[in-house]
Parts: structure tokens; sequence; C-alpha cells
């Protein structure tokens, strides 16, 4: 794993940085790591966010489906009985 040495840090970032370590119950590089990861997750750009729609009232759909000019029958048929789940079987 790569190693990052920071030199010249001014006194004062140093210590809060020792005394946010501290609070956290972490180590100064570890502490440090984390807030470089999150400084470099909350850059980056987001994902472009879709305008909120919300219709005030129903709206048709652009088009409508053709419709047949004569009726439709269906029938219904008894289908298979369902398979046994396999985690059922293995309950007592």
């Amino acid at each position: 794993m790569p190693t990052l040495i920071v030199e010249n840090v001014p006194a004062e970032v140093y210590e809060q940085l020792l005394q946010r370590a501290a609070a956290e119950r972490r180590s100064l590089p570890e502490h440090t790591l984390r807030l470089l990861e999150q400084s470099l997750r909350d850059n980056r750009q987001p994902a472009p966010r879709l305008p909120e729609f919300t219709p005030a009232e129903e709206t048709r759909a652009p088009y409508d489906l053709p419709r047949s000019s004569r009726p439709v029958t269906v029938y219904a048929h008894v289908g298979h009985p369902r398979r046994p789940d396999s985690l059922a079987d293995e309950l007592p």
C-alpha cells in the first residue's frame, strides 16, 4: 500500500487532527485517511437528477391502444399444482 507523507503541517491543524482522532478513538493516520476518503467522495460529481414531476390531476398516455372491433373470448384453464419450496422441505 502506498504511503503519503505530508510536510509543513501547521501546528494548529495538527492539534485539531489529534483532538478529532482522539474523540473518534482513532489513530492520527486512520483519522486523516478517513478525512481524505470523505473529501474525495464528497467532491465526486453527483448523478444528474431528473426533474420531479407530480401531476396535479390524472393525465392520459400520449397515445391510445388500438381496440379490436370484435370481442375476444378468453378461457381459463387449471394449471399444475405449485411445486414445493426447497426451503419449506427442510423446515421441521
